[in-house]
């Protein structure tokens, strides 16, 4: 589990769990695939492998240990997770029909996974998207519990069931079972991560206590005592603070959903 300081962290319990070779996919973009995939299931599981299927000339790296493919190349990743207990997969939505078609052809190749996570948005069009998928991977003989089904960027989970009635009709004909709960609220913490450039698990390892008694001295020096490289580094310590902060309330988040998917296995 994601784990942090004592001081206002977030509360976790649960261990790293092995075992597990799991696809995050839509062919929809913008659903969160690698939210889901970096800041959920990596640091949850204990993770022998981690590939990402992208066009390799687009994509950098966030974690070094990434192994990134392109969706023609899929069959490398499907060879070498036959000897792997616990890896993810995480496929860009320009991949999926490059990885839906190599598995086509690739007799029970699905079967080297043991679940399809399908993060899903409530936009029309990434709904209709994200129904296609599904069919897609049923289509190919993935077994509707092996399907399952996340909720992203909720900005209030009340009336979740009619925000999403579309996809829940449709998954309820397709014999796919569902919890709303399992649902990944909507966090500036995201967009705050991104921009200072660093990993979840750096962030939560800072020393909060010490960075916040730096930001309260430089914040009491006055004009002309702080100097510009003083000023630049307060307004840092804060961007740095407050991300932090947000981070307590997603990773609690993120661990609820894991647990709802996962735990009970």
């Amino acid at each position: 589990m994601i784990s942090s300081e004592k001081h206002e962290s977030a509360d976790v319990s649960m261990t790293k769990q092995a075992g597990y070779r799991i696809v995050v996919i839509n062919s929809s973009g913008n659903t969160g695939k690698s939210l889901v995939s970096n800041y959920m299931l990596r640091p949850n599981m204990d993770l022998q492998r981690h590939y990402v299927i992208n066009n390799m000339s687009m994509y950098s790296k966030t974690y070094s240990d990434e192994i990134i493919l392109s969706g023609e190349n899929f069959d490398e990743a499907l060879k070498a997770l036959n000897d792997i207990e616990s890896a993810i997969v995480d496929i860009a939505a320009d991949n999926t029909e490059y990885v839906i078609d190599i598995m086509k052809h690739s007799s029970n190749s699905h079967e080297v996974f043991n679940y399809f996570l399908v993060p899903v948005v409530e936009s029309a069009k990434e709904l209709e998207d994200s129904l296609n998928t599904i069919k897609a991977l049923l289509k190919l003989g993935v077994l509707p519990n092996s399907i399952k089904v996340i909720f992203n960027n909720i900005k209030s989970t009340e009336n979740i069931d009619n925000k999403f009635e579309y996809l829940l009709s449709h998954l309820d004909e397709l014999k796919i079972s569902y919890d709303t709960n399992a649902a990944i609220e909507h966090n500036i913490f995201y967009r705050r991560l991104s921009e200072l450039d660093i990993s979840l698990s750096e962030l939560l390892s800072i020393p909060i206590d010490e960075k916040k008694n730096r930001k309260e001295y430089l914040r009491t020096k006055k004009n002309p005592e702080r100097t510009e490289e003083e000023y630049k580094e307060l307004q840092a310590l804060v961007d740095l603070i407050t991300t932090w902060r947000c981070a307590q309330s997603a990773v609690k988040n993120l661990n609820k959903v894991y647990q709802l998917l996962f735990a009970k296995l």
